[in-house]
């Protein structure tokens, strides 16, 4: 990976800009400047034919212009830098028409070098000949080449200039970031410019300590988890070695080291799979789900758990068509698996599970899963907890309507939460002590 230095970036940048001023402003200067002085001359131009036209003859007038007369035919009848017999047709010289039909004419040409530029004034006289006055000036690119020396130095000047700034303004800069507390960036002064960068540090650090306590709270809820089992497992393993137990006793001791075992088992398992979520490490690509297909199989698989409890299941697709996500199978298998499940766990005698899938239109379409329960219902103060790891709205009543077929680990309304969050699914509940709960989750179709 290329290193790259903030204060070198500044440096560079700095000079840069500061050049870069430097010569757009000697552009402009030296443009105002030859701009000014070609208007001086016009103005002395226009002075001198204005008093050359009071004379009746201009021989002899000594002056470093070039005057010119020419007739109302554009032939030059007197010119005092030249044969006026050997000079060409002047009737198609923009200055003579424009002096011809306004009265005056103000006109520049580049001479064929273009180093040097002509001037000429041109006045129309009352016997209808035309009084031309002109001189030669040098370009604006000559006049910076004549003042190449003076320029240059003044490039150092702002060379050295810019240099000095940009050190001190980088360093200014880099000094102001090395003085960051990160552990506590809002305590920190610093340009408002690093504001954005702070409140997103302190953002990173408040959800890096909840981080940090939600492993420390998950990995406390895991120890304790498997900590029961294993002593279950350990105790009748114990009383079974010493030999002191019956066949019978040895046979119930056996199912129940049978039991705990399943009970781990499923934890180790469960915390795989909210690791792989938490990590987004699934390794299985995301493909097209027919969730209505999914349901079903779901259904099936529970028919038996739900006649034991006397509970009725019943799978509605108001959608008219095939309902098909965008998700990894497994995981959207185990959500809706622990959604029914818990459904079916937490139930009436003779109660109901109604499962539906729709489509919706909020921001955007949806298809909404929903499991509706007549079951005990959960109280309002927790339904926002009830998605945390290992958490439990009764714990002694939870051990009592666990089945022989699975013991629960109470991590699976938390794969179902992190499952939902991996999809950029939504998922809520709604629920009344005593008449049941009704589960939703919102993919984006």
């Amino acid at each position: 990976m290329k290193i790259k230095s903030l204060t070198l970036r500044i440096f560079i940048n700095t000079m840069l800009v500061g050049v870069a001023v430097y010569f757009a402003c000697a552009v402009i200067f030296i443009d105002s400047f030859y701009k000014y002085f070609e208007n001086r001359i016009f103005s002395e131009l226009e002075n001198e034919c204005d008093y050359l036209s009071l004379l009746t003859t201009f021989e002899g007038i000594k002056t470093d212009n070039r005057i010119t007369v020419i007739d109302f035919h554009g032939k030059v009848i007197f010119d005092n830098k030249a044969n006026p017999a050997e000079m060409e047709n002047h009737a198609s010289r923009s200055e003579f028409i424009e002096a011809m039909e306004k009265g005056s004419s103000k006109v520049s040409r580049y001479s064929s070098t273009m180093l040097q530029k002509n001037l000429y004034f041109a006045k129309r006289l009352e016997n209808g000949t035309v009084l031309r006055v002109s001189c030669q000036q040098y370009t604006a690119g000559l006049l910076m080449l004549g003042l190449s020396q003076e320029l240059l130095c003044l490039l150092v000047i702002a060379l050295i200039i810019s240099g000095l700034v940009a050190a001190a303004l980088s360093k200014k800069i880099t000094t102001s970031i090395e003085k960051i507390d990160f552990e506590n960036p809002e305590t920190n002064e610093t340009f408002s410019e690093f504001k954005p960068f702070i409140k997103r540090i302190s953002d990173e650090n408040f959800e890096k300590k909840q981080r940090e306590e939600i492993r420390r709270q998950f990995s406390a809820n895991v120890s304790h988890e498997l900590k029961t089992p294993l002593t279950s497992i350990s105790g009748f393993a114990e009383i079974m070695k010493s030999g002191s137990a019956d066949e019978k006793t040895m046979l119930s001791f056996s199912e129940d080291i049978y039991n705990e075992a399943q009970r781990l088992i499923l934890l180790v398992n469960d915390i795989l799979k909210l690791s792989k979520l938490d990590e987004e490490s699934i390794t299985m690509e995301k493909e097209e789900i027919c969730i209505e297909e999914i349901c079903t199989e779901t259904i099936k698989s529970l028919e038996s758990y739900a006649k034991k409890k006397n509970v009725s299941l019943e799978l509605e697709n108001k959608t008219k068509e095939a309902s098909y996500i965008h998700g990894v199978p497994t995981v959207i298998q185990e959500m809706i698996f622990n959604l029914i499940e818990n459904a079916i766990k937490y139930n009436k005698e003779n109660g109901s599970v109604i499962v539906k899938i729709e489509k919706i239109t909020l921001e955007r379409d949806y298809l909404r899963l929903c499991v509706k329960d007549t079951g005990i219902g959960i109280a309002e103060n927790q339904q926002e907890r009830i998605f945390e790891r290992f958490y439990r709205i009764d714990k002694s009543r939870s051990k009592d309507l666990q089945s022989n077929r699975t013991t629960g680990t109470g991590l699976g309304l938390s794969i179902v939460k992190h499952g939902a969050k991996y999809h950029n699914a939504k998922v809520s509940v709604k629920s009344k002590i005593g008449e049941g709960s009704e589960f939703s989750l919102m993919f984006p179709i």
